[in-house]
């Protein structure tokens, strides 16, 4: 049995208990994100999918129902860019699986390191993120990635979608700043060095990969013998086709002009450029190209002394306005996986500075899940997607909306396994001091004193 459990709390109601072909949720406020919100719907579901959503369904007459009055049922939330299941704790480097030696780690697959008992999981359920992109990191060419739901047996249940993108890290063309770990950053020269011996390890490795591809044509053909198999090689075939998505890393604004150069001489399609607020300085180029931007970096403060304060703040608005298709992340990374549950946070500071509610929400559930290719299952709600939604007390972008429940294709979610809940129950009910201290206490403070 997977990790759920059929709750029964507060006001709700459930008429019906047991395995019932269907369950109606009633007298709810709908939000499908991809139309208007409903009032005092209904959502039924049936086989883990939506099998119908309005205001004056039919219920079966064998159904389960379960009201939620007063609650409102969103999507859940879609990750666009992390390594959750990848890594436990990220200052213990047994923990962490999500890199790997070497700089050219294309044959990577994200889902088979996938780690389904992860303690971060249930926390980040807790916070409405019930899909997630797994992505790997490390060296250039980092590997493919996976779309996952947060819930399940292992990471062949768990998987919805693998090879989702290929993953590249495009040159820095800045040193790094001074700091505790790189006290003496490199000169300009050698960054300019390391930068041209980056792109002659990619070039050339498109190169190859464009070779063996035309190789493996022939063989097929029967025109040429067939060439010894390169996984590494293969891989990166459906991305230079244009079939798989080309996740670019760029963050700023000189390397990102960079990185569209290279990706335009190389006649690559179909990429997604992982960036921050720099983009916006080349929005209208982003647009023009349809270069999708998987934005991070909402929270983090403006790159220059002379930018407004608000600079990442508005960097959504300003992409929207210019028309660049975009999701919002959090960066991902080891450090942030604890804390996916701030996500909706994110496009909430973003509405906050401009960007219309509607996108903010957009861009954390139906965006992200069109940038990942699993529109059809996730991302709104909707007739024939996956029963994944989450009840909440009001507005899931507002700090103090309570997430109260949510399913995952169906299945109800167990709270009560997210660790930091647990914690949080235990210490509240740890025993409290008592009104007089003990005297075994008192003399041990006298003889301190002594």
């Amino acid at each position: 049995m997977r990790r759920t459990l059929a709750l029964i709390f507060g006001s709700l109601f459930v008429s019906t208990v047991g395995h019932a072909a269907a369950t109606a949720y009633v007298g709810v406020t709908v939000h499908p994100v991809s139309s208007a919100a409903m009032e005092s719907a209904t959502l039924l579901v049936e086989d883990g999918k939506i099998a119908g959503i309005g205001t004056d369904l039919e219920i079966p007459s064998d159904a389960a129902v379960v009201d939620l009055a007063g609650l409102h049922l969103y999507p859940g939330f879609v990750h666009p860019l992390s390594v959750l299941g990848l890594t436990e704790i990220n200052s213990v480097r047994g923990t962490r699986d999500y890199t790997e030696i070497g700089e050219v780690n294309a044959d990577i697959r994200a889902e088979v390191a996938f780690n389904a008992d992860s303690e971060l999981l249930p926390v980040a359920m807790s916070g409405g993120i019930l899909t997630a992109h797994v992505v790997p990191t490390g060296g250039i060419f980092r590997g493919t990635s996976a779309a996952v739901r947060l819930e399940g047996w292992n990471w062949e249940d768990m998987t919805m979608s693998s090879s989702v993108g290929m993953h590249v890290e495009y040159p820095d063309l800045r040193p790094p700043a001074p700091s505790f770990r790189v006290p003496k950053p490199p000169s300009e020269d050698e960054v300019k060095k390391k930068k041209e011996e980056t792109l002659k390890t990619i070039n050339d490795t498109l190169k190859d990969a464009r070779a063996y591809a035309k190789a493996v044509a022939a063989a097929a053909e029967g025109s040429a013998p067939a060439p010894t198999h390169d996984a590494k090689l293969a891989a990166l075939g459906p991305m230079l086709a244009g079939e798989m998505p080309l996740f670019l890393y760029a963050d700023e604004r000189t390397q990102i002009e960079s990185a569209l150069d290279w990706a335009d001489e190389q006649e690559l399609s179909n990429i997604v450029l992982v960036t921050g607020p720099d983009a916006v300085y080349l929005a209208d180029r982003l647009a023009e190209s349809d270069v999708r931007v998987l934005l991070n970096g909402v929270h983090k403060l403006p790159e220059r002394d002379w930018e407004p304060y608000d600079t990442p703040f508005t960097a959504a608005k300003r992409l929207h306005d210019a028309g660049v298709e975009f999701c919002i992340g959090d960066g991902g990374g080891g450090f942030r996986a604890p804390h996916v549950r701030n996500l909706p946070f994110h496009a909430a500071m973003a509405a906050a500075f401009g960007l219309p509610k509607e996108v903010a929400l957009r861009s954390v559930t139906l965006s992200a899940a069109e940038f990942l290719g699993i529109q059809d299952r996730v991302g709104s709600l909707e007739v024939g997607k996956d029963a994944t939604f989450i009840a909440t007390s009001g507005d899931p972008l507002e700090v103090k909306t309570r997430i109260l429940r949510a399913w995952i294709a169906g299945d109800e979610i167990d709270f009560s396994l997210d660790r930091q809940k647990r914690l949080y129950r235990k210490y509240d009910n740890r025993p409290q001091p008592r009104d007089e201290r003990s005297p075994d206490v008192e003399g041990i403070r006298e003889q301190g004193k002594g």
